[in-house]
């Protein structure tokens, strides 16, 4: 049985107890998730895989940020994009609000929409499937894009998903890196060596945490994925994990929900 919790003089027990849960996001974006399964009584195995750094072309990023009013729309994919789009603005005391504020602004998920809000911009367009091919839909929606001009903003090893079927649909298009994901080196060989012996749950919120989750590890699979996406459940199902937890939401408090479910059916 897991561990009892007593709150308001009622008596529960912690959905999570006993279930080693490992989480491979970058080490600045994994707090939200590794508190959620902490609180809910999971041991929580931090590894980050990745780094999110700056574009190996800072200049790109400053232009794009001077030129976006010239687009009639700017498409964000990630938080990431957000992030590294609005500091390039604020580093040349421009603003990303200022910036966007000529543009319909176009977005992927929940929560880049939400990171584009705090910064002050308007979001015009994000689909309720969060992924490219449904934002591309909604793009076709509006009617015919022959000529228009749109700037996507992406990973530098991001889908062309967006810019190549904007362009088949006669559109202008210009992709600017805004941020690149980099591998994580020097591991604590005791904390792989603890992962390796197995765990409960590994989860993956992009597909380059499983890519590098599964170098760091010698290719072995020690648990079952939990992932955000349909594009990192492939990754991980063509790298060889069982994926047993897929969010319904693509947020961190999706895969959360998603991974309380699946143990809540699978008691220990």
């Amino acid at each position: 049985m897991g561990t009892i919790e007593v709150v308001d003089g009622l008596i529960g027990v912690l959905p999570l107890t006993g279930r080693t849960i490992v989480v491979t996001r970058a080490e600045a974006q994994a707090a939200e998730l590794v508190e959620a399964l902490g609180v809910l009584g999971a041991d929580v195995m931090r590894l980050p895989t990745i780094r999110i750094v700056r574009p190996s072309e800072a200049k790109s990023l400053e232009r794009a940020v001077r030129s976006a009013s010239d687009y009639e729309g700017v498409v964000f994919t990630s938080v990431n994009g957000v992030e590294f789009f609005s500091r390039a603005a604020d580093d040349i005391d421009f603003g990303a609000a200022r910036a966007l504020e000529e543009s319909r602004v176009y977005c992927i998920g929940p929560a880049t929409a939400r990171a584009l809000e705090r910064v002050g911009v308007r979001v015009d367009v994000c689909p309720d499937v969060h992924v490219a091919e449904a934002l591309l839909e909604s793009l076709s929606d509006e009617g015919p894009l022959e000529g228009r001009r749109f700037l996507i903003l992406a990973a530098e090893e991001g889908r062309p998903v967006v810019p190549d079927g904007l362009r088949a649909l006669g559109a202008l298009v210009d992709t600017v890196v805004t941020y690149r994901t980099v591998p994580v080196e020097g591991a604590d060989p005791e904390l792989l060596e603890r992962i390796g012996g197995g765990v409960d749950l590994i989860t993956f919120t992009s597909p380059s945490t499983v890519r590098n989750f599964h170098g760091l590890l010698d290719r072995k699979h020690p648990g079952p994925a939990a992932v955000i996406g349909p594009v990192t459940a492939w990754t991980a199902r063509d790298l060889g994990y069982e994926v047993v937890v897929e969010a319904r939401s693509f947020t961190v408090t999706g895969l959360v929900d998603a991974i309380v479910d699946h143990f809540e059916g699978d008691p220990a």
